[in-house]
């Protein structure tokens, strides 16, 4: 049943009751994720959905603990609805139908940064060991990307770096902001295999969020460069001479719930387990194909399709097709933008 109002959601802590709003969802299931102690796993916990008469939505639930009312609208790493595949895939195809907009030169093309944006509030610092904090499990990936000669990539051909919002900047009002968000991207720029792989990933905006800082209040507390789309384009293009050949996007040890979510709900389907512990070469998805869909509505699977909008002036048409797997643990994706 489609709802046109907010949801009320009545959450039953041990010690008191707490009311929050979130919008309609679409589904009956919400799910809170916890952990046990910081080294445990999350696990899921299922809430029971009541649908009233006059169509509020309320869910009982009994906290373990008395302080662990959480916002339903910023805490997505605890406390979120359970992530609807159907609605993922309804996500990817819509994203799908504007980079094909982009392509046909329907769609303006992105902002184009400078040097001075980069110095504005953000600290790039190059980090040592090359590719060695990725597990083994990441070694056929790059097989892939030097058609087939492993590891290939030298040291010298790497760009590890980390590009932290750690100092005041001018926002795109043109006022100073004094407090850093504390941002993070930690990221390898492989040009000589046309290849960024993220590894680290906290975004201004997602930081401002979890500090329950309003929505309407945070495009003035972020610097203009700040999406992951942005910076990966902006960096790669630095070292890169020759960016339009960008080919492979990838993102190592990814953890937020809604991506994994996803992930773990395709490769279980696929193949038949309960444990998805898939090693390359996993499962692979074109965007034409629901599972490719659904993977590019997840947080990690946007940012390759904000890069496909607004740069498709001089990447050209592209194919996106997702490959997920697990390596060592960590789970995976690899977006391969196949030209077209």
């Amino acid at each position: 049943m489609a709802l046109s109002r907010p949801l009320s959601i009545v959450l039953v802590p041990l010690s008191s009751i707490i009311l929050l709003s979130l919008r309609p969802i679409g589904n009956n299931t919400l799910h809170r994720r916890e952990a046990a102690s910081g080294s445990q796993p999350f696990q899921d916990v299922d809430l029971a959905l009541n649908i009233t008469s006059d169509g509020t939505r309320t869910v009982a639930l009994l906290f373990g603990q008395p302080d662990q009312a959480l916002n339903f609208t910023t805490e997505h790493r605890h406390v979120k609805r359970a992530i609807n595949y159907q609605e993922a895939v309804c996500k990817g195809g819509e994203l799908w139908n504007t980079i094909q907009e982009a392509f046909e030169g329907r769609r303006p093309p992105g902002p184009n940064f400078g040097p001075n944006e980069l110095s504005n509030g953000w600290t790039e610092s190059p980090m040592s060991g090359g590719l060695g904090g990725l597990p083994p499990g990441w070694d056929p990936a790059f097989a892939t990307f030097s058609g087939g000669g492993g590891r290939a990539p030298a040291e010298s051909q790497i760009k590890n770096l980390l590009t932290s919002q750690d100092k005041p900047f001018w926002n795109a009002q043109g006022t100073q902001v004094q407090t850093p968000t504390g941002a993070r991207y930690h990221q390898y720029y492989v040009p000589s295999h046309n290849a960024i792989l993220a590894k680290y990933v906290e975004s201004p905006k997602h930081l401002l969020g979890k500090r329950n800082v309003p929505a309407a209040n945070i495009p003035s507390l972020v610097p203009p460069l700040n999406r992951l789309s942005d910076m990966s384009w902006y960096t790669y293009s630095k070292y890169a001479p020759n960016p339009a050949r960008l080919r492979y996007i990838g993102h190592h040890f990814i953890s937020n719930p809604e991506g994994s979510d996803i992930i773990d709900q395709i490769l279980k389907a696929t193949y038949n387990t309960n444990t998805p512990n898939i090693a390359w070469p996993g499962l692979q998805a074109s965007i034409n194909t629901d599972p490719g869909k659904a993977l590019l509505a997840t947080p990690n699977g946007v940012g390759v399709a904000w890069l496909l909008m607004d740069r498709a002036g001089v990447l050209g048409r592209r194919l996106p097709v997702a490959r997920i797997w697990n390596a060592n643990g960590f789970r995976c994706m690899l977006w391969d933008l196949v030209p077209q």
